[in-house]
Formats: C-alpha cells, structure tokens, sequence
C-alpha cells in the first residue's frame, strides 16, 4: 500500500547543475516518474525531453549524441529539434510524421538548471523571482550538498512549518516564534524568531522562508552572520525526493572567521537534514492528523499545497 496519496505536483523543479552539462553533452535523467534526457546544443541552450524516440522506443538520452543544435536517436537516426519536432529522417527525407518529443521549459536560475513540470503539459503559471540578496557584492558561496529520501514532495516542503520537530530532533534551545505567514498564490512567506545552537549556547536570530511552489525556496538566516540558504526540490517519483541545499553568506571582506561560521552553519544544516531522512524513509501521511495548540501552519500549509496538483490528477484533495 502507498504511504502517501499524492501524485507528483506541477511547478519549477532542478534538473542539474549548468556547470554539469558543456555544450554538446547529454545525460538520462529519472525525474517526475518520466525518463527523460537533458542535453545542450552548440549554442549553448539546455532542452529538457523525452528520453524514448517515438519511432520505434530507442533511448536517446543513453546512446544518442548531439549533432549541431538537434538530438540525433541510434537507432535509425532521426533528428529533432530543441523543440521536440522531428527535423530528419535521414532515409526518408520528405516524409511527414507528427511524432515529436515532449519538451519541458527550462531556465537556468543562479547557476541551476531548473525546468517547469506539470502533468497535462501546460505553460509555467509563474516566473523564477530575482533573489537580491545573491545580486549584490560580497556574496561568498554556493557550499552545496544534494539529498535524497523516501517521501514525496509535499512531506519534505512541510518541515519548513513543523516548528516543533527543531526542538525534538534537531535539538534547537526553544520552538519558533512565528512572526508572519503569507500565502499568496504560489508563493509562500514564513517569518519567524528562533534560537539556534551554537557551540557558545544559544543565539537568537530570525529564519525567514520565501517560496515558490514546492520545488524551490529561498532560506534566510539572520544570526553571526547573513545566510541565504538555496533550497531546491526534485520530486523523483511520487515517493522518492531530492533536495540540494545551496548555502550563501555575506563575506565583503573575506574575513576567515565569517567562512569558519558559514562553514559550521552548512554542516549543520547538512546534519539536520540528515536526521530527518531516517523519519521520512519509514513514516505515513496523516490527512486528519492530532495537531496541537501552535501546529495550526502545517493546516494552512497543507490546503494551500492542494493547488499544486493539476485538477485531473487530484488525489488527496
């Protein structure tokens, strides 16, 4: 039986690193429950596609090359475009056909190849946002680590409301103390006040949490030194997830001290996480759980994860 109810949602999600792919390479990809291949032509561009030919089902993305700006199948090599249509038959030149590959959008977001997923194939709702804070000088960074665990998209985003599990797991000195929380269409803003550990005791900060959708969010730690956090989630499979944390800090002066600290925040982040994938692996999704007094986000935070899944795929609505 499915521990879970939920099919895989629709918004931006990250696919690679751009530095991962040069021009002409090409990768197999096993995300949102699809094979797909990602692959970079001459000039440059990353197109995000099926990875199965509609010919006769040879894998591309396994044994395929890039010829120019078009994807070349092994088999009877048959090209097409960045936009999935067929460009050559080489043995039948003037045939026409209405096989094509189904193209995802995709941009490249801070160094990240991010591509719009939704089910029925609709155009992306809405846009990457700007992040000033990685606009202006002084920004040291990205230390990134991926992980991945046996749960869907919609647990993993919750833990950004489950203030209480920072105390009981990750052993935080006291629970949030939530200033705000917005919800406004696609976006999500989560303003608290916490005390984080520190080898030197606890040290009050604030964690703010912004979000677009449930594929990627930007994580704003305020204590010994300014830490935005990267947060970027691949739903894999309806029960299998990935997420990189790629962490930034305010350094102007390249002062060493800063980098031991944002060195020690990134370790312990990692940690955390860490900690949680053991529970993820093994727990159930409570639709009616037993929450108490202070739990009322993760309420909120579940109605409004409901509209991320298309209408024709709805499951635990």
């Amino acid at each position: 039986m499915s521990r879970y109810e939920f099919p895989i949602p629709y918004g931006w999600f990250e696919v690679a690193m751009a530095e991962d792919l040069q021009p002409g390479g090409l990768k197999e990809l096993h995300i949102f429950d699809e094979h797909l291949m990602l692959w970079r032509g001459e000039d440059g561009e990353y197109r995000l596609q099926d990875n199965f030919c509609p010919h006769l089902g040879a894998n591309i993305g396994a044994d395929g090359r890039v010829v120019g700006n078009k994807i070349e199948c092994p088999f009877h090599h048959w090209r097409f475009d960045g936009d999935g249509q067929v460009a050559l038959i080489p043995y039948a030149p003037e045939a026409k056909t209405r096989a094509c590959l189904r193209t995802y959008p995709v941009q490249v977001w801070y160094g990240i190849v991010m591509a719009w997923y939704h089910p029925n194939g609709a155009a992306p709702e809405y846009e990457l946002p700007i992040i000033d804070a990685l606009e202006k000088p002084g920004i040291s960074g990205p230390l990134r680590h991926y992980h991945e665990a046996d749960t869907c998209l919609q647990e993993m985003t919750e833990n950004a409301v489950d203030y209480a599990h920072f105390v009981s797991i990750h052993g935080h000195p006291a629970a949030a103390k939530l200033s705000e929380v917005v919800y406004d269409e696609h976006k999500m803003t989560v303003l608290t006040e916490q005390e984080f550990p520190s080898s030197k005791g606890p040290v009050p900060g604030s964690l703010n949490v912004y979000s677009w959708g449930m594929g990627c969010s930007i994580v704003q730690y305020n204590t010994l030194v300014q830490i935005t956090m990267m947060n970027v989630t691949t739903p894999l499979t309806p029960e299998r997830t990935r997420k990189q944390f790629l962490v930034y800090y305010d350094n102007p002066e390249q002062d060493p001290k800063i980098d031991r600290i944002a060195a020690a925040f990134y370790k312990e982040v990692n940690r955390q996480m860490e900690q949680d994938i053991p529970i993820w692996n093994k727990k159930v999704y409570r639709s009616r759980p037993a929450l108490t007094a202070g739990e009322g986000p993760i309420t909120v935070f579940r109605a409004w994860a409901k509209r991320f899944y298309a209408e024709t795929d709805k499951k635990a609505a």
